[in-house]
């Protein structure tokens, strides 16, 4: 029985590590990234951290509107990178840093959905999506757009989808929603603008377009280390061993 719980430890600890870690920085004078601002930030960050399997740190650095002038008044967020590398092997060399310009002059909450301003969460995790690479910026997303650039055939993005994903041809880098095919049933957090009050998550879309570019994405069914711990415990076989452990949006 040692033996058993032994090598069902050593399987867990020997689990890969979570490559991907994005730190956020530049906000430490801005009165608008509080405590609860900054656990919303890490925790959008979190949802791409946990299935990309690369070994890249990423500095993002944040604004606002009263450091950095956005483009226009009615974009909620801007965003960027640079020094982004990636190649069709699938593996991503380096991003040396992004920025996101947020334009708290339109209302950001955090928690529930309201009808009067914009869910934070929603928009770090769009924004994340094009510092990543999802942008016509990046010339691996644009080599997997179709030659009038009205639709992305990235295999695995097709393949989740059910066909070529439409993409916005005004700038080539979001899901077009008057285009879309909603029997899907996705709801992707790519498209080009949001509502208020709307909260929108990753989802399998998102993901194969990143794993398109280049990024290693896991699967979304492997149960990370910690679930492994407490599905254990739960049958009783490592008894009291211890888990550790929307208007537009560019």
């Amino acid at each position: 029985m040692k033996k058993t719980l032994l090598a069902l430890a050593c399987a867990i600890g020997a689990s890969p590590a979570l490559a991907l870690n994005i730190n956020f920085i530049g906000y430490e004078d801005n009165p608008f990234f509080g405590i609860e601002q900054l656990e919303i930030l890490n925790l959008a960050a979190s949802q791409y951290e946990r299935r990309i399997m690369d070994d890249v740190t990423i500095d993002v650095t944040l604004y606002t509107d009263s450091t950095r002038p956005m483009p226009h008044e009615d974009v909620l967020a801007q965003s960027t990178f640079t020094s982004l590398a990636a190649f069709f092997t699938g593996e991503v060399t380096y991003i040396d840093e992004g920025f996101i310009n947020f334009n708290v002059g339109g209302s950001f909450h955090s928690g529930a959905a309201s009808f009067n301003d914009y869910d934070l969460y929603s928009i770090v995790l769009h924004e994340m999506g094009h510092i990543l690479g999802m942008t016509s910026s990046f010339s691996t997303w644009n080599n997997l757009l179709t030659t009038d650039g009205a639709y992305f055939s990235g295999t695995r993005s097709v393949e989740v989808y059910g066909g070529l994903v439409p993409i916005t041809t005004d700038d080539g880098s979001h899901w077009d929603y008057a285009r879309w095919n909603w029997d899907t049933g996705i709801n992707p957090s790519m498209f080009s603008f949001f509502r208020p009050g709307e909260i929108r998550e990753l989802t399998e879309l998102d993901f194969a377009a990143l794993a398109d570019i280049g990024w290693k994405v896991s699967a979304s069914n492997i149960p990370e280390p910690e679930t492994w711990v407490m599905l254990l415990v739960g049958l009783g076989i490592v008894g009291n061993i211890a888990a550790k452990r929307r208007r537009q949006a560019t």
